[in-house]
């Protein structure tokens, strides 16, 4: 699922292309994904665009948003041009090198070009809303990691509250809003906490470097431009691939030698998802 810096990724590339284009027209193929209406859409200009957490806000001349959650396995491709069918440069995961593919479900007409939406799973959403539709649906959501908000103290709080591991309540969303199974593994790693520890176990210098170990990973993150590793759909808007895979610490890194010590990598389940760490830099 796309974290907090694809995400990123992905609205500061749209920002560049289609913000202050007009909306020319909607197709809909796979209706579940599409929840609104489509007249209030359709003549709009795009003013701007936002995230928060894992989520992305396009905002419209009308006073509506268009509010897109990727889940697992969504993608947006902007092609600067139209037609039937078009040909990318390099193929898109589940897609492949033409599109509209089988797993495009919603199409935009913009200007000149059109904006996809793909989804091999179709858990992904795109709402459209006003604003307060949209403070109800992400005002559930935490602090975000790369603001002021997330401070120590903010940590210690929500860690005090619960005995469960450290890793589970890194991903809860409504602590903290966009770190996902990705870069809770390689933060715990970073910071040297097993990811099993309990929350509230946690020492004030635990609780710093683990603050700054997050802030670490999501930058890094934002730096190779997320990550599109091996089970993963993720894309840039160009349709190009992220590079953070390459920097993983141990994330998907089973079997393989810590960067720190040496010793194997080795893999968990914890709360339904795959669990990364070394044993050894990783103590409880």
């Amino acid at each position: 699922m796309p974290e907090l810096p694809e995400v990123e990724t992905i609205k500061r590339s749209l920002q560049k292309s289609i913000v202050g284009k007009k909306i020319i027209g909607i197709e809909v193929i796979l209706a579940k994904q599409f929840q609104g209406e489509k007249r209030d859409v359709v003549g709009t200009n795009i003013q701007g665009i936002e995230r928060k957490g894992k989520i992305l806000k396009i905002s419209l001349s009308n006073g509506k948003n268009l509010l897109i959650h990727f889940k697992l396995t969504g993608q947006l491709v902007w092609v600067p041009k139209k037609g039937e069918r078009v040909t990318l440069g390099h193929p898109v995961p589940f897609a492949g090198s033409n599109l509209p593919a089988k797993t495009t479900h919603i199409i935009f007409d913009i200007d000149e070009g059109q904006l996809f939406f793909n989804d091999l799973r179709q858990f992904g959403w795109i709402k459209v809303l006003d604003e307060a539709g949209v403070v109800k649906e992400v005002g559930k959501l935490g602090a975000e990691p790369l603001d002021k908000e997330f401070s120590e103290e903010y940590l210690k709080q929500i860690f005090s509250r619960t005995a469960k591991p450290v890793k589970v309540v890194l991903m809860d969303q409504e602590k903290i809003a966009g770190v996902g199974n990705i870069y809770a593994n390689d933060a715990l790693f970073e910071a040297g906490i097993s990811p099993t520890s309990p929350a509230k176990a946690l020492s004030e210098t635990q609780i710093k470097k683990l603050r700054e170990s997050i802030i670490k990973v999501l930058e890094d993150g934002l730096k190779y431009g997320g990550s599109s590793a091996a089970d993963e759909a993720y894309i840039k808007p160009t349709g190009e691939a992220g590079e953070y895979q390459k920097h993983f610490r141990v994330y998907q890194r089973e079997g393989q030698k810590c960067s720190k010590c040496g010793r194997t990598i080795k893999r968990i389940n914890l709360s339904g998802r795959g669990t990364f760490f070394c044993p050894i830099c990783q103590k409880q």
